[in-house]
């Protein structure tokens, strides 16, 4: 029984605390539209998702230390493992305030240590070669950015002094190049080897999820704005409104992408474990919309914010009732 166990997590795919960023979000966007009994369930279940999951990575990391070099080493693998930052982050962010607090820098710590092992793990891809590595980008690479900009999220709601907003904005600053040149490197794959239908996962809605959160995570700046240096306030209002006008223009294309798989080319939609990034950024863009919408004031956008939130939870049941009921379709979990 122990050694099955032990099997099990050993096999624990990288991305696997993605429904756990999925339902997190999901449960925030839920709360600030205002339907707090569904937010809190939703919230629960991440909880209970969370903690089996980091014992059982634990476990991958200390008994099966070969496997996880491995995936580490593995450019179409490692960065699934930025979904236990990102899911760290969002749980962090909601036990904020109250009894919670403790918790969610407990889980802000887990949140850093990992993210700074992924980042040197990601470094070392170079000695890959580049071209190698080059040819194996897709949407899942920006997971780095999403975990990134998770802390900055606990940040502002964890550390909201001069100093942790400073150490925020300096993360939350270095995250745009970092998304820059992940688009550059995702766009030259498509150009050069386009993808099969089959091959074209959900997965590059993170691309959507990754600027949706970074707008999040800047609107979370201006909220303690009186404590950020004067010079920047302007320019990091407008990135973040430009930040939002870019996550919006890519969800008809990211739609069309979807139809083409499927009606064009008749893929089975069938449950695939990369469809939790779809829910993740669906659930961050009603976030993060509803975040702006509350700064600056914008009455007509409240309705359209509660309905994105409801979108999202749709999206959050259908997935899950696949994961559930459905045989896992072509997609691997990252």
């Amino acid at each position: 029984m122990g050694a099955r166990l032990s099997d099990r997590c050993r096999d624990l795919p990288p991305a696997c605390f993605a429904p756990v960023m999925a339902t997190g979000i999901v449960s925030r966007a839920l709360g600030q539209a205002g339907a707090h009994a569904v937010s809190g369930i939703l919230f629960g279940v991440a909880a209970a998702l969370y903690l089996p999951l980091l014992a059982a990575a634990g476990v991958k990391a200390a008994v099966h230390r070969g496997a996880l070099r491995a995936e580490l080493r593995d450019p179409g693998r490692l960065f699934g493992h930025y979904t236990l930052v990102a899911a760290s982050g969002v749980l962090a962010t909601r036990l904020a305030e109250g009894p919670g607090r403790i918790a969610g820098c407990v889980l802000l710590a887990v949140a850093v240590v990992v993210w700074a092992g992924l980042v040197r793990a990601t470094a070392r891809l170079r000695h890959a070669g580049p071209e190698p590595v080059r040819r194996r980008a897709d949407g899942i690479w920006f997971l780095a950015t999403v975990g990134l900009q998770a802390i900055v999220l606990t940040l502002t709601s964890l550390a909201a002094t001069r100093w942790g907003l400073a150490v925020a904005l300096l993360l939350w600053g270095a995250g745009l190049p970092l998304y820059a040149g992940t688009l550059a490197l995702v766009v030259r794959r498509l150009r050069h080897h386009p993808p099969r239908p089959a091959q074209a996962l959900p997965s590059y809605w993170v691309t959507m999820g990754a600027a949706a959160i970074s707008t999040l995570a800047g609107a979370r700046l201006l909220v303690h704005e009186e404590l950020l240096p004067g010079p920047v306030r302007g320019p990091l209002a407008g990135t973040v409104v430009a930040l939002w006008v870019w996550a919006t223009v890519l969800i008809p294309p990211l739609v069309a992408a979807g139809v083409w798989r499927h009606l064009r080319h008749r893929v089975p939609f069938a449950y695939e474990p990369t469809l939790w990034c779809v829910v993740f950024p669906l659930g961050m863009y009603a976030t993060a919309t509803a975040q702006l919408a509350g700064e600056h004031r914008i009455d007509a956008v409240a309705v359209p914010c509660r309905l994105l939130a409801w979108l999202a939870l749709s999206a959050w049941l259908a997935v899950g009732a696949r994961c559930l009921t459905g045989r896992p379709g072509s997609g691997t979990a990252a």
